[in-house]
């Protein structure tokens, strides 16, 4: 991720210094290579003049003529080459930030001599150090890769204020509900990273992990729908990286933002420090948040003599606040040997209140029932980690990287119901949880260089998971002068164990390929108090992967892959323990549940042209095993709802997604995924076409003031007992620098014409039909101020590092 983020800052300088033409257009388009077919080659290394240490990451320009024909970055040794040069005679422009720029001409290259070796050329230091950095331009909101899609969140205004979920929310492929619930191109079984690492707060509670990242901390998100071997088996549809704005620059900086706003405000500033060999960077954060909720259920089941019809509505609200707090350390022992370090913090505390009115047509005590919910749970998050990078030589890397990760949490739910007409009260609930959640993940990776144009890529991986939760219920019946005590523990233990192995190689010209392979060994172990159940299994998965790009024409990629995806299921999924808050609805896991295993195969095609680009995405995914809530049964008017494997899911689609400039200050982005679902198992089958159509525009009107506008649509959703409901969004901002753009404001509206959005479900079945509503109040305004501090020096720029993914966890909702 890291690699990846550094590599397109290095190609953006490039593109200021060198000033091809072609590359202005859209920092999204490869470098345009030098239109010359030869034997020819120069080569050669940089390095400072004052140390003598290789200058890492600089632009490298080619010319003829006084023409630009190519360009490229040093390595990490500082190491340059161009290649398939025509005979004749060139110069090199050599430039990076903090150094004065070199030139060297009259380098020749004939049919006798076509290797040129210019040696070791050294930069001096600039006399003063720069003091501020204007970029010229910007990326666009949507980049594609060759193996996943780019949205650089940090371009698009109607992100500021908001939470990691609004940004998900705008990603193609992506489609974000109310309560957090993530899928990817209709899947909800993907895994969200942070800065390529898992966190167990992420795990547990996604929802209110995405809630407690300020839109504004967020540079970008990957979706990566084709993952080598190199990532972890995870999730049937794919991974989602979240890359938040953190990194090790030169010299020092930083930058504080605050936002308010009626349905959520925050406050975080950043700070970024590097000097010589020691790099460190510290973040805090705060949040509060207010979101007004709706709730509703219509049942009709079907019964011998009569229909019984029960009726829910309901209102109330989920409420809170958190903090978070980051700190990374780096220090270079040497030029070829590297130490990282890190840490991070979570806390919060979360509320919610909620009251309900129950109606039933089925005679009895308690026909219409009213229902009062308060909610409170307190997590504790903390990630610890480290790396060690053993450089070999240019391109060949040994890395061994540790983490150590702890999720706890209190809960606390008090209930009570009473009877509408006579308001008499025989129903009290006090529940309190308290669970943990380690992780412990030891991994080696090893990066073997053949040729430039073939690498192998190997290593090694431990995860150690262990898990408690202690749960006592206590429930108090006045009428009855009665009261239960229950309790409800469990212990886990999840180990896994896994190599891979992935070669990378360039064919010909235009050919490039990625082929892999990924063996993991699970074991797992559970104990459940409450249904005296114990879980002892094992079982092991190969896991294969291939990848082919074609270019055509430097502008035309067609991709070909394939692989196979394992989805392990959570604890969520797993612990019998049962949620009885709803005086109609039971929910509970089951420790049963088998690991989902899926063939994902994918065709795509990329273009670009002028200011315009387009890509497109045939893909077909086949799961076994696919885990599904389902319902089925009720028992004396009492839903009860779980979780199994429902057998097979078979999907395919159509992904398209494009961005145009028609005009220097306009610019237009649209995405489209258009696939059906067909899912069979229980006993039961259910298809049908289903899409998700997002667009995004925005308009320098000049002066430092912008625009931008954002909305989308999901269509109904294909569940195997129904179908979930369609949803629209649409946001809109408007931004005015300050400070010489060293600051800005900026004011945001979200759904101005829209009092709610309806996140529910339909289910139908042969024994019953029922409508679940969950209504969101999503209309909201905010105001939000940013303002960066701080200089630059000519130190070197951030090294490329290499971090722990875990991303094999099938979450719950």
């Amino acid at each position: 991720m890291k690699k990846r983020a550094l590599f397109l800052l290095g190609l953006l300088c490039l593109c200021l210094n060198v000033s091809v033409e072609g590359w202005a257009q859209s920092a999204s388009q490869p470098i345009a290579l030098a239109e010359v077919k030869g034997p020819g080659k120069i080569s050669g290394v940089l390095t400072d003049s004052l140390t003598g240490k290789p200058v890492e990451f600089a632009t490298v320009a080619l010319l003829q003529n006084g023409k630009n024909l190519d360009g490229t970055l040093t390595d990490s040794r500082g190491h340059f080459t161009f290649s398939h040069l025509r005979t004749g005679t060139y110069e090199l422009n050599f430039s990076f930030i903090g150094y004065n720029a070199k030139n060297l001409k009259s380098i020749i290259i004939t049919e006798k001599d076509p290797e040129v070796i210019v040696g070791n050329t050294k930069l001096s230091p600039a006399a003063t150090k720069l003091q501020e950095v204007t970029v010229v331009g910007q990326k666009p909101l949507i980049e594609d890769k060759i193996d996943r899609l780019i949205y650089n969140a940090d371009q698009d205004l109607t992100n500021t204020g908001g939470n990691a979920a609004d940004v998900l929310q705008k990603v193609p492929s992506l489609t974000v509900d109310a309560d957090g619930n993530v899928q990817l191109r209709g899947s909800g079984n993907v895994r969200v990273l942070l800065n390529g690492k898992p966190s167990p707060f992420l795990a547990n509670n996604l929802a209110e992990a995405l809630k407690q990242i300020p839109s504004d901390q967020i540079k970008s998100v990957e979706v990566i729908t084709s993952p080598s071997a190199k990532y972890d088996a995870e999730g049937t549809a794919g991974i989602i990286n979240i890359i938040t704005k953190k990194s090790f620059v030169p010299g020092l900086n930083g930058n504080v933002g605050l936002t308010l706003g009626n349905r959520n405000s925050s406050l975080s500033s950043s700070l970024y420090a590097r000097r010589g060999k020691f790099g460190t960077n510290l973040s805090l954060s705060g949040f509060q948040y207010n979101v007004p909720k709706g709730f509703g259920m219509y049942r009709k089941e079907f019964r011998e003599g009569e229909d019984v019809v029960t009726t829910q509505t309901g209102g109330g609200r989920v409420y809170g606040g958190g903090g978070n707090v980051q700190l990374g350390l780096e220090y270079d022992l040497d030029s070829v040997n590297l130490l990282s370090a890190g840490v991070q913090l979570n806390t919060g505390r979360y509320k919610g209140d909620g009251s309900q009115k129950t109606i039933t047509s089925e005679s009895g005590p308690y026909q219409q029932i009213g229902n009062n919910t308060h909610n409170q749970f307190s997590p504790l998050s903390a990630d610890i980690n480290f790396g060690y990078t053993r450089i070999i030589k240019p391109k060949q890397e040994l890395t061994v990287l540790g983490q150590f990760s702890q999720f706890k949490m209190e809960s606390f739910i008090d209930q009570n119901r009473h009877t509408l007409g006579d308001q008499q009260l025989y129903y009290l609930q006090h529940n309190t949880n308290q669970s943990m959640n380690r992780e412990t993940t030891l991994q080696t990776d090893y990066v073997h260089p053949f040729t430039d144009k073939s690498t192998l890529e190997v290593g090694v991986k431990s995860i150690f998971r262990r898990a408690y939760s202690n749960t006592q219920y206590q429930v108090h019946y006045p009428l009855e002068d009665r009261q239960d005590l229950e309790d409800n523990n469990f212990n886990y233990t999840q180990d896994v164990a896994a190599g891979y192995l992935s070669y990378k190689v360039t064919l010909l010209k235009n050919y490039a390929a990625i082929i892999g392979v990924r063996y993991e060994h699970t074991r797992l172990k559970g104990a459940f108090t409450s249904t005296q159940t114990n879980l002892d299994e094992s079982y092991q998965h190969i896991i294969p992967s291939l990848a082919v790009s074609r270019t055509f024409k430097e502008n035309h990629t067609l991709k070909l892959s394939y692989t196979q995806r394992l989805q392990r299921p959570h604890i969520f999924l797993l612990n019998p323990y049962r949620d009885i808050r709803d005086p109609k609805s039971v929910f509970y896991g089951n420790p049963k549940l088998a690991p989902e295993l899926s063939h994902l195969y994918e065709i795509g095609y990329s273009t670009f042209f002028k200011t315009s680009s387009v890509s497109t995405a045939l893909y077909v995914r086949k799961i076994n095993n696919a885990i599904q809530q389902v319902t089925p049964e009720i028992i004396d008017g009492i839903s009860q709802n779980t979780f199994a494997n429902a057998g097979k899911l078979l999907s395919y689609g159509l992904n398209v997604s494009g961005s145009t400039k028609p005009v220097p200050a306009l610019n237009l982005n649209g995405n489209l995924n258009l696939y059906y679902n067909q899912i069979n198992g229980l006993g039961m089958h259910n298809s049908g076409w289903q899409y998700n159509l997002s667009f995004s525009t925005g308009y320098d009107f000049g002066k430092g003031f912008s625009g931008q506008f954002s909305g989308g649509f999901n269509s109904p959703r294909v569940l195997l007992q129904g179908q979930s409901l369609s949803w629209s969004y649409y946001n809109l901002a408007v931004k005015k620098e300050l400070f010489d753009k060293r600051g800005s404001v900026s004011l945001g509206v979200n759904n101005p014409f829209t009092k709610s959005i309806n996140y529910g479900q339909q289910i139908s079945t042969a024994v019953f039909e029922q409508t679940n509503d969950n209504i969101n109040f999503n209309r909201g305004i905010r105001i939000s101020f940013d303002f960066k501090f701080g200089q630059q020096s000519g130190s070197k720029p951030p090294r490329k590092k290499k971090t722990i993914k875990n991303d094999d966890m099938k979450e719950g909702a």
